[in-house]
């Protein structure tokens, strides 16, 4: 019987379907949402210019009523007048206060009409007199009366052009008139501006902000459901606002910008009704074709992967649903899965292998060159007829050899170790004779420790080796090892003349070393070997210090068997 390619034909179904799906619900939302933005930019826009044409009229009054005042009131003239008498008796001077009085009575009856967050003021510039009366506190007071003070003395009073107001100092939105030597205008904070436009809650979500006659923001805020919070650009931090709008009344040359974040979904009826019905549409199909899929698509599905699952690669695996398409994945993935496992065989038994060879080829390269320098030592010996110290010589170098070769091992024990070292150093002693002076220290004490053969007498080697000078080495060689969190550090400290710069720097870097800077073969093999033994789980650490060369190794702790 043939096959039914049921998986492919499900699958095209659900997608054409859902395809129609998303187009119908896109065309129908691309056209309420339209026709709700079009209405709702439509009202925000009414708002803020009837704000806007509001504060128009508010500010074209108060010019007119400052102006009024600087140029009509008897009380200003009178004090005007006294800077033609230039010693006023005390009745004049009477006078002169209660004109003070009665303009700041004036002044107070213009913040009491147009609101308490305003600040008015009159300067007279011939007597110096300042009078205020409005918002703010009296340390803001004194410097403002110093800054228009100072400002007309160098005929740098800001005034307004066409009665518009203006920014000051980012801080305040202004207006600055004159009559003859009289200066008279009002202020208001940016901040309380801007409360009052917050206050008209257009959206759920919207920025407002003032910007100057440059068009630098200088006091941004954002309304979020309800909640003012102040914010440093419009930018909105990420939100995306698909409405800003720039409004600049007639008697204002600032500007104020609306960027605004429309839900539209919460306000529409229509819309939400809409999204209901294309909701419910969605569903019945959901609901209607998941049952078509679990009877024809999950079911062989389900039981296509308990076939892989339970695979043990005894078996091939085997589909029973009449789907051409599993059938066809089946035979595909026993031929992968014959050529996987083919692999892994034939990559552990190289790996293996290699990894014999190499290891073996690291611990027998690590040998020669000191057999070699002691053969030179004995043949110089021949030369000069010391026959006794041949034979001690030999001696030593033969129970050095019977330690090393007694076992061929990947790893051996610390005692084993340490006692090559004291055959290595015996043995040294009696080539170089009185040359050669040693201490050895060692400060370890773990019974069943294990690590790579001659791991310690590389470095015991080099301090030797490289601690020479010109007529005698003194050296004292000090072994620590101790073991932390499942590990195993050794330190080997020398009192010789420590590592070279050049070599002290490839060290720390991982860079190989030339021969002829004499660390060459014994470190690099101790390197190699630590990678073959250990993968990435080991730390070797060089560094001078007062006393000499210092090395620190730390490899895991790999207990004998039986230890404890």
């Amino acid at each position: 019987m043939k096959k039914k390619a049921v998986f492919t034909r499900s699958i095209q179904l659900m997608i054409w379907m859902l395809v129609m799906i998303s187009v119908i619900g896109f065309l129908l939302g691309q056209w309420l949402m339209r026709f709700y933005l079009d209405r709702e930019q439509e009202t925000i826009r009414g708002n803020i210019h009837r704000f806007i044409e509001l504060n128009d009229n508010k500010y074209r009054q108060l010019n007119q009523e400052l102006l009024y005042i600087a140029a009509n009131d008897s009380n200003v003239k009178a004090i005007a007048a006294m800077a033609e008498n230039e010693n006023p008796d005390y009745r004049e001077l009477l006078n002169y206060n209660i004109n003070l009085s009665q303009v700041k009575s004036r002044l107070q009856n213009v913040v009491s009409v147009y609101g308490s967050e305003y600040y008015v003021w009159l300067y007279e510039a011939r007597t110096g007199t300042f009078i205020d009366f409005g918002a703010g506190d009296f340390a803001e007071k004194t410097e403002f009366r110093e800054l228009i003070g100072q400002q007309t003395k160098e005929e740098a009073i800001p005034l307004s052009q066409n009665g518009k107001w203006f920014i000051m100092d980012g801080k305040y939105i202004c207006t600055s008139l004159r009559f003859a030597n009289v200066y008279i205008g009002t202020k208001v904070e940016t901040d309380a501006y801007l409360n009052s436009i917050m206050k008209m809650k257009m959206t759920p979500c919207y920025l407002a902000g003032i910007l100057d006659e440059d068009g630098r923001v200088v006091c941004a805020k954002q309304y979020d459901h309800g909640l003012i919070t102040d914010v440093e650009n419009m930018e909105g931090d990420g939100v995306r606002y698909q409405l800003t709008i720039r409004e600049q009344g007639e008697k204002s040359n600032f500007t104020i910008l609306f960027r605004i974040q429309q839900k539209w979904y919460e306000n529409a009826n229509i819309l939400q009704m809409a999204v209901i019905a294309a909701s419910l549409v969605i569903l019945s199909v959901i609901i209607f074709y998941s049952v078509y899929l679990r009877k024809k698509v999950l079911r062989p599905i389900l039981n296509f992967y308990h076939e892989i699952t339970s695979y043990t690669g005894l078996t091939k695996i085997s589909v029973t649903e009449d789907v051409a398409e599993l059938d066809s994945v089946a035979g595909m993935l026993n031929n992968l899965l014959d050529e996987v496992h083919k692999l892994e065989l034939d990559n552990y038994e190289q790996k293996t292998k290699r990894q014999e060879a190499e290891l073996g080829f690291a611990q027998q390269q690590i040998r020669p060159h000191f057999f070699i320098n002691c053969l030179n030592v004995i043949y110089g010996m021949a030369q000069l007829n010391q026959k006794e110290n041949i034979q001690e010589l030999c001696v030593d170098i033969s129970d050095y050899m019977r330690i090393l070769f007694a076992e061929n091992k990947d790893l051996v024990s610390m005692s084993q170790e340490l006692d090559m070292i004291d055959k290595y150093l015996s043995v040294m002693g009696r080539v170089q004779g009185q040359k050669l002076t040693y201490t050895l220290q060692k400060n370890c004490s773990l019974e069943g420790a294990v690590m790579p053969p001659l791991l310690i007498q590389t470095f015991v080697e080099n301090s030797i080796k490289h601690g020479e000078q010109e007529e005698e080495t003194r050296i004292c060689v000090t072994i620590d090892a101790v073991k932390e969190q499942g590990a195993l550090t050794i330190e080997i400290q020398d009192s010789g003349v420590g590592f070279s710069d050049e070599v002290l720097e490839k060290l720390k870097r991982g860079e190989p070393l030339h021969k002829r800077a004499g660390y060459q073969i014994g470190i690099s093999n101790v390197i190699q070997r630590l990678k073959l033994l250990y993968g990435d789980d080991w730390e070797l650490v060089f560094c001078n210090n007062s006393q000499g060369a210092k090395v620190r190794v730390r490899i895991p702790d790999r207990r004998v068997p039986g230890s404890g």
